[in-house]
């Protein structure tokens, strides 16, 4: 009797020792897999994300970048190297470390989003013409594809490079000219902008800021820039005018990119010439067309632009401001390795562009014919990788005055 007690204590034991042991062995099993857990969530959220070539209401691949990442922070960005050689001129050859481009992006939810640009420009060497400026810095609110609200310093919705300005969008070394000198590409200032990310529509409508028109500084309309140096660019501008931007994008066609856009304000700022005060109106509306087919890729843009109270603005200045001006390009470029079956990428292209900021000026002033324009670029590109282009191109240059020297050109460029 004695032996069947301690027998069924020891099986009772064994049988309570082994189920503690299997619980115990589970419970370890399931802490492991918590912590694998955990590493892997750390890990996607201090890691930056891939670069994906996906746009966001019409930027950039790097800039469009924070849309696509996990929550938390997104590093992307840009640069931009060149070299110049001007035929038979006087000036001096150069080359540049043009721009490096750090996009910093912070997504707080799904619908809450901080994107930034920050431009190093020219090495960021000072005493060569090098700064550091803020090229957008805003936060989205996003509802849906139908509406959403962006709020802060942003790109104004003109033209096509404006908001693609990274150097794998446009084949020449330097950005179309008719989009620096008439649209003045990067364009940015404060405000609000209501906007879509439809399929197959696009519409921006915003309230910003308006141009500073009369001369302070490095700040004012020039005849041979226009509007370009009356850029505020949300840094301590002044906001007595206002201005407003509309744009309509169609992408329903497999391919095919094309709108139009309208700005419309006074530049003024409240500044007064013989105690008349200066409206200065600046109206400009474009055009834009992309299409892509196999290997085959048409861009075009044609812009128009007008500005009131020129004279006053142009005695303010001390040189002549154009009433009416205008500009087109196009651009038609063909990818040589899609015959060659080739990975990577090698578009040859051709960009015709006209443009006059004298194409008008006002009454009693005389308009100055080197304004009016013609460049014709030839160039290649060759792309090893999808994020990295090496750039040449030819400038044919003249214009309706004294002539121009042509440009010889070559570029590093680079998103991530």
């Amino acid at each position: 009797m004695k032996n069947k007690l301690i027998s069924a204590v020891l099986i009772t034991s064994t049988a309570v020792f082994g189920q503690s042991l299997e619980d115990k062995i589970l419970e370890l099993e399931q802490q492991q897999q918590q912590i694998i857990d955990e590493i892997a969530q750390l890990r996607e959220e201090i890691t930056i994300p891939e670069l994906r070539t996906e746009t966001f209401s019409g930027m950039g691949y790097a800039a469009s970048k924070v849309y696509f990442s996990p929550h938390g922070l997104s590093i992307g960005g840009y640069g931009e190297i060149i070299y110049m050689n001007y035929q038979s001129s006087s000036k001096k050859d150069k080359t540049d470390i043009y721009r490096f481009i750090p996009y910093i992006g912070y997504k707080f939810t799904d619908n809450i989003i901080l994107n930034s640009e920050i431009e190093f420009e020219h090495g960021a060497n000072q005493e060569r013409g090098g700064k550091v400026t803020v090229e957008f810095l805003y936060i989205d609110f996003l509802f849906n594809d139908y509406a959403n609200i962006r709020l802060g310093n942003f790109l104004i919705p003109m033209g096509i490079t404006n908001f693609l300005h990274e150097p794998i969008f446009f084949n020449s070394v330097n950005r179309p000219e008719v989009e620096t000198k008439v649209i003045p590409t990067t364009w940015n200032e404060n405000g609000v902008m209501l906007f879509s990310n439809m399929e197959n529509w696009a519409y921006y409508l915003a309230v910003v800021n308006g141009f500073h028109a009369t001369k302070k500084g490095d700040i004012g309309f020039t005849s041979e820039k226009w509007v370009r140096n009356g850029r505020q660019a949300g840094a301590n501008a002044v906001a007595e005018d206002f201005a407003f931007v509309g744009r309509l994008d169609y992408t329903g066609l497999e391919g095919l990119f094309a709108g139009v856009s309208v700005y419309y304000g006074n530049s003024g700022q409240g500044e007064k010439y013989n105690g008349e005060e200066i409206d200065g109106t600046v109206t400009m509306y474009d055009v834009h067309l992309k299409y892509q087919y196999k290997g085959l890729e048409v861009t075009g843009l044609y812009v128009k632009g007008s500005l009131t109270d020129a004279d006053k603005i142009s005695l303010y200045n001390g040189q002549v401001i154009g009433k009416n001006v205008y500009g087109y390009y196009v651009n038609v470029a063909y990818d040589v390795a899609n015959l060659l079956g080739k990975e990577f990428n090698l578009p040859i292209f051709v960009r015709y562009e006209r443009f006059d900021t004298h194409d008008k000026v006002p009454s009693g002033f005389i308009k100055n014919p080197n304004y009016d324009k013609t460049v014709w670029t030839v160039g290649i590109n060759y792309r090893p990788i999808p994020n990295i282009v090496l750039k040449a191109d030819y400038q044919f240059r003249d214009n309706e005055g004294s002539g121009e020297s042509d440009i010889f050109e070559l570029g590093l460029g680079f998103i991530f």
